[in-house]
């Protein structure tokens, strides 16, 4: 029998294949085994040695000639391919492919899941923000690339100002017209991903026998899943509970951003119940919290005082800075906390003040139209002021559009 070649971050399949209570309690309230069958197993192994296979051929081509290849990239991107000098297979093959959609995408799901993120507020950027981001910590084979990258000497609010940043790209009315800011940053960050990936496998720091590819399918597609399903969890917990349609068309949204983002589609998911079983695997796909976990985590947790408000500054720092932490150890306890390198609250109050606001607020609105109509507007205000605090660390944010 051939011996299986897989990155030590990931448990043997006898490991992922014993049953728990959790495993029980999930089969019970969805029919379906939490544990991978073994052609899952496989399937996983490959994803975690497996980079984005179409943009990677695209990186080969412009590290040819990096500086001339890079700008005839960006003119495809932001300008069409009927904008280059001469036709380049490699990016008439590329751009020919991310243009057609596919053929399960619903433009109706997309402008419901739209909407729906917009009513969130900060709410949203909460969740994001303090369980999908500060929880991923805890994952060091997410870590090792933003590690190597350099990213504990950028601010951490420069960090989450470009991740918020494409996050307000793609959820904007249209966001996916072909040169619509959703679309081309999408894009764009998939070629910064790329390109990470190609210094890192060309770097004798990156161990692709501990973590498999950097950037990998796995790890991507987890990402993609704590916009989605992760997102939709925290919020209920809060106090907000999307309809059936709101739900299906948040995932159905985040399916498609994925899929344009590179995420090969036996990794994208329908349901949330399918996403929550790829995310329990993350337990036997990386190893504990280390150092990276905590660097970042604390990182992180001191962002607000990056911040700067118009008016009592220092008061709104502090109260930002404890709420945050609040919401974190709220959705993964005090162990976590410390796992993370973070003081344990001795009482998280503010998610409990969120829980009674969200509770009144989303209610009513459901009877109240012109409340409803504040939370769709004012919601969008909101995530963009998110924007301008988070960048107060990093005034000279580059763009991602021209």
């Amino acid at each position: 029998m051939q011996t299986l070649i897989k990155p030590k971050r990931l448990a043997s399949f006898e490991t992922m294949a014993r049953t728990n209570m959790k495993s029980k309690l999930f089969y019970y309230f969805t029919d379906q085994q939490l544990q991978p069958s073994y052609d899952e197993y496989l399937s996983l192994n490959r994803a975690l040695q497996t980079g984005d296979i179409a943009m990677d051929k695209v990186m080969d081509w412009v590290m040819t000639n990096p500086r001339q290849n890079r700008k005839l990239f960006e003119t495809a991107l932001y300008q069409g391919l009927d904008k280059l000098p001469d036709e380049i297979p490699e990016l008439t093959d590329f751009f020919k492919m991310v243009e057609q959609a596919p053929t399960w995408l619903d433009p109706a799901k997309i402008e419901t899941a739209i909407k729906f993120t917009h009513r969130l507020g900060t709410n949203g950027t909460f969740i994001l923000r303090d369980v999908a981001l500060m929880t991923g910590y805890q994952y060091p084979g997410f870590n090792q690339p933003l590690i190597m990258t350099g990213a504990l000497h950028k601010y951490a609010g420069k960090r989450l100002a470009e991740t918020h940043k494409w996050w307000l790209d793609v959820n904007q009315q249209d966001s996916f017209s072909r040169f619509n800011n959703g679309f081309t940053s999408t894009i764009y960050v998939r070629f910064i991903h790329s390109l990470v990936r190609h210094q890192l496998n060309k770097s004798k720091d990156w161990d692709n026998d501990i973590w498999g590819a950097p950037i990998n399918q796995y790890d991507q597609a987890m990402t993609n899943i704590a916009f989605s399903a992760v997102l939709l969890l925290g919020v209920r917990a809060i106090g907000i509970f999307p309809s059936k349609t709101e739900s299906e068309a948040i995932m159905h949204f985040w399916k498609y951003t994925g899929w344009l983002m590179g995420v090969d589609e036996k990794w994208l998911v329908n349901k949330e119940s399918d996403a929550w079983k790829l995310l329990q695997w993350m337990n036997d796909a990386h190893p504990k919290a280390d150092e990276s976990s905590k660097a970042l985590a604390i990182s992180l947790s001191k962002e607000p005082f990056e911040r700067h408000y118009k008016h009592f500054n220092s008061f709104l720092q502090k109260k930002a800075y404890q709420n945050h932490l609040d919401i974190t150890q709220f959705f993964i306890g005090q162990r976590k906390m410390k796992n993370l390198g973070l003081k344990p609250r001795t009482l998280a109050w503010y998610p409990l003040y969120l829980i009674a606001k969200n509770t009144l607020l989303y209610r009513s609105a459901k009877h109240i139209d012109k409340l409803d109509q504040y939370l769709q507007q004012n919601g969008r205000a909101e995530q963009e002021y998110a924007l301008e605090l988070y960048q107060n660390a990093g005034k000279q944010l580059a763009s991602m559009h021209q």
